[in-house]
């Protein structure tokens, strides 16, 4: 079945025979949900799961009757049950509803056509999804995609699914099937490009933003994360036409605003980096980045140090887990002499042990603050993870010829 296989593993599933009656109930059901009539659709689904409690497709179309009728819970609580269920017999949902469809549809492909089903199932993980039942919305994609395998709208929404789950394996290879169908189909092409932007492979990720602005230049967050992209190569020109495409295009976004902050940073254009943090934390005054950016900027055109140091503060303030937050802010107070650097070293060594240059000035702290052994340390490691660095081996040196601490 193509894909198949790549959705589950394996090509066939251990299902249980559906008999001709129960077959004919079915489809009957199936085709009164397809023409609308919910509420008999769902009290025929439910007739069956109580003649037959091991029934496995009534119930996952009693959970989608629930999702169109706005009982999100209640449809994504009936997923989970019975992918439980089903799991106790070593299999999983997917392989088993696509199984059991895919062998009713060949018994009767009249009474309920495909395209129709599967647009059903599409609209069931939509739902899902769109309530913030993330992985619920995964099994439906899924399923919808077993179901139509070489249909690249479905397999662009599992893959868009996968990875908001960070299911990046599994999503890396729906989207390949995806493009693989469809060249040229927008979504799969972007949402392939954020996924090796997540991974780091950002060479690839740039090759098919390329292509995603080519074929909707009007995408405003593309736009924008392609010049993410390219800031991170250090393309800045670049980048910065495509966010300020960005900007152009949703004059309000916030994180459009933060990337042109860091292209300008990146630039040495202070000023412009300081109109862009602002105006960005002006439209959410809860993103860290913008905080971190704004003191970096703010720093290089010498302000005042004590509205530096707030600006950091309220970076790790909003997100303690930046820890190049903790490091800068670390670094301004041990150019004040306050012994509460440490601190802020300590956190970003924890966060991120290997940011460049931590231990270096963390151990240059630790030495000119009279703690030679603490200093020794961090400096033998930093000399150690990066003996190239010439600032590092003299400090060392300057440590080890320092007379130890009373």
């Amino acid at each position: 079945m193509g894909i198949f296989g790549k959705l589950f593993g394996k090509d066939s599933a251990q299902t249980r025979a559906i008999s001709p009656a129960t077959a004919t109930t079915l489809l009957s059901a199936l085709s009164m949900h397809l023409r609308g009539e919910l509420e008999s659709a769902l009290a025929s689904y439910a007739r069956m799961v109580a003649e037959d409690p091991n029934d496995s497709l009534a119930p996952f179309f009693a959970a989608a009757v629930k999702a169109q009728n706005g009982e999100m819970e209640e449809a994504a609580q009936g997923l989970r049950e019975l992918s439980s269920r089903i799991s106790e017999t070593g299999e999983n949902i997917s392989r088993v509803i696509v199984v059991e469809l895919t062998n009713l549809m060949a018994d009767d492909p009249v009474t309920v056509r495909r395209p129709a089903l599967n647009e059903l199932l599409v609209s069931f993980g939509d739902l899902l999804k769109k309530e913030g039942q993330t992985r619920e919305s995964a099994v439906c994609f899924e399923i919808a995609a077993g179901f139509a395998p070489d249909n690249p709208h479905v397999l662009h929404k599992l893959g868009d699914t996968l990875h908001d789950l960070r299911i990046y394996d599994y999503a890396e290879s729906v989207l390949q099937e995806a493009l693989k169908y469809a060249p040229y189909h927008f979504g799969a092409h972007y949402t392939y490009a954020v996924l090796l932007q997540d991974l780091g492979r950002i060479d690839e990720a740039i090759s098919h933003y390329e292509t995603a602005v080519k074929l909707v230049p009007t995408h405003a967050a593309c736009q924008n994360n392609f010049g993410a992209a390219l800031l991170r190569a250090n393309r800045l020109d670049e980048a910065l036409e495509h966010c300020s495409t960005a900007l152009e295009l949703e004059p309000n976004a916030p994180l459009v605003k933060i990337n042109l902050g860091y292209i300008y940073l990146l630039k040495q254009d202070f000023a412009a980096a300081r109109k862009s943090f602002s105006g960005a934390i002006e439209l959410n005054d809860r993103l860290a980045p913008a905080y971190f950016g704004l003191a970096s900027a703010e720093k290089a055109l010498e302000s005042d140090p004590q509205t530096v140091r707030e600006l950091y503060e309220k970076a790790i303030e909003v997100n303690p887990a930046i820890p190049e937050a903790h490091h800068a802010l670390a670094n301004l107070l041990a150019s004040q002499d306050d012994p509460q650097a440490l601190t802020y070293y300590a956190s970003a060594l924890q966060l991120n042990s290997s940011l460049p240059n931590l231990r270096r000035d963390y151990g240059y702290a630790f030495l000119h603050l009279g703690r030679r052994d603490e200093a020794l340390e961090q400096l033998k490691l930093a000399v150690m993870l990066n003996p190239e660095d010439s600032i590092a081996r003299d400090l060392l040196a300057q440590a080890q010829g320092a007379p130890s601490e009373a």
